[in-house]
């Protein structure tokens, strides 16, 4: 009977997202980015929320396809844009054409130990922009800036723009969608960049310069701390104005342990991902204009480079609970958000910590660990392995749905023919034609 009733839940989602594309305007994008999230973490973060594979919901979504990530840095030769070796980048005669754990060979595992990985300010630039660029760059190529997404939409003031990160709001990814320099770590460059010539409608993230809190106020921006936000009439004030909702209390909950019941202990006034999510959307909403959406959860990135599995399993539960309520927010019909004029896009700026299973861990269930000099260490061979603390060369996912999420379709097989993969420049190119038509 359960597994009945979890069938019929699974066809009941499908029902709701999958859109019948008949728009002639797309007036809301959401684009979701999980740093550093490889498809092993999405594998075991199904497997821990349902006790199997692709079940995530974004596993649900009418388009899936996988994109290679590399960089200009990662590049084996010169590399010329409208002639390139695409096996320089990515070679899929020795990787494979599907990620772990969907292929698995021991001569990918060689290939990803020595290959090179991209950063993510040249990942999220390529998406952006649809350039690669050389790590550690951020909308800037071939020594100067270069166009991204956010340009293009803010051109004629059409699109209204939400930046939105679990990290620092001028770090790597949404530095790469509302600004333009040549080193990520020219952080006050680029915080200021964004405060005062890019202005996106809405910024929501954490802050690490007390000046910038003036310097936003100096440039008509609204500043809020998110640990004040349901203050009453804390937006009062903030009508027709710009929003700068500095994050500063945001933490990633704990797995629990708990066989066949997966469970997250949360901090007490901790907000969460799809809080951030839904606050700026019904804010944008509030504008009653069009909207672009970068949400970024990034701590599935740092998880991986810490080789946390527990935490990494938060982290990408996280990111389906903020994908999750936007989709229900449009399902619900409480807005003018439908199928028809909404597009959620899901992707990862590449993948990182190398992520291995050595047996399959059920619903609810956690690896074991050691306990050393009072640190908690996964034991190797047991179940999961990390085998790098780096980022990893190998496929990540793309999953797309609503308006005009078909027009993704014509750049899968483009590189490597019949197969199911596209670059991450591709998801540039698919959200250019769709807001421009180009």
């Amino acid at each position: 009977m359960q597994y009945r009733r979890k069938i019929l839940f699974i066809f009941f989602y499908i029902f709701l997202i999958i859109p019948q594309i008949k728009a002639d305007e797309v007036k809301y994008i959401i684009l979701f980015v999980g740093d550093g999230m490889s498809v092993a973490s999405e594998s075991a973060a199904s497997r821990f929320l349902y006790g199997q594979d692709n079940k995530l919901i974004w596993n649900l979504f009418p388009v899936k396809t996988f994109v290679t990530t590399w960089s200009l840095s990662t590049y084996k030769s010169e590399y010329k844009i409208d002639s390139f070796d695409k096996n320089n980048g990515y070679d899929i005669s020795v990787a494979g054409d599907k990620p772990y754990p969907y292929f698995f060979s021991q001569q990918a595992e060689k290939y990803f130990e020595k290959a090179e990985a991209t950063d993510s300010s040249a990942s999220a630039t390529a998406i952006s922009t649809g350039n690669k660029t050389f790590n550690g760059s951020v909308s800037w190529c071939n020594n100067q800036p270069v166009k991204n997404i956010v340009d293009i939409l803010n051109k004629n003031n059409n699109f209204n723009i939400g930046i939105l990160t679990t990290a620092l709001f001028y770090d790597a990814t949404p530095a790469a969608f509302s600004s333009h320099n040549k080193s990520r770590n020219n952080y006050k460059q680029i915080a200021e960049e964004i405060l005062s010539k890019t202005q996106p409608e809405i910024i929501f993230g954490c802050n690490d310069y007390y000046y910038l809190r003036d310097f936003a106020t100096d440039n008509s921006y609204y500043l809020v701390d998110s640990s004040d936000i349901n203050r009453p009439q804390i937006f009062d004030n903030a009508k027709n104005k710009k929003m700068f909702i500095n994050l500063n209390n945001y933490s990633v909950p704990k797995s629990q342990n708990s066989w066949n019941v997966p469970d997250f202990l949360y901090e007490e006034n901790s907000i969460k991902f799809k809080d951030i999510v839904n606050l700026s959307i019904k804010l944008l909403l509030d504008k009653k204009k069009k909207f672009f959406v970068m949400a970024e959860q990034s701590q599935i990135d740092s998880a991986n480079h810490e080789n946390n599995y527990s935490k990494m399993l938060a982290s990408v539960y996280e990111l389906q609970e903020g994908v999750k309520s936007v989709v229900d927010l449009v399902n619900s019909k409480k807005t003018d958000m439908n199928w028809n004029n909404t597009l959620i896009i899901v992707t990862a700026d590449h993948a990182t910590g190398f992520l291995r299973f050595d047996k399959k861990l059920y619903k609810g269930q956690l690896p074991k660990k050691n306990i050393i000099l009072g640190k908690e260490i996964l034991k190797r061979n047991d179940s999961v392995d990390y085998k790098s603390t780096r980022h990893t060369n190998e496929l990540v996912g793309c999953y797309v749905v609503g308006a005009k999420s078909n027009l993704f379709n014509k750049y899968i097989g483009n590189q490597y023919k019949n197969k199911n993969i596209i670059d991450n420049t591709d998801i540039f190119k698919a959200l250019n034609e769709i807001v421009s038509g180009k």
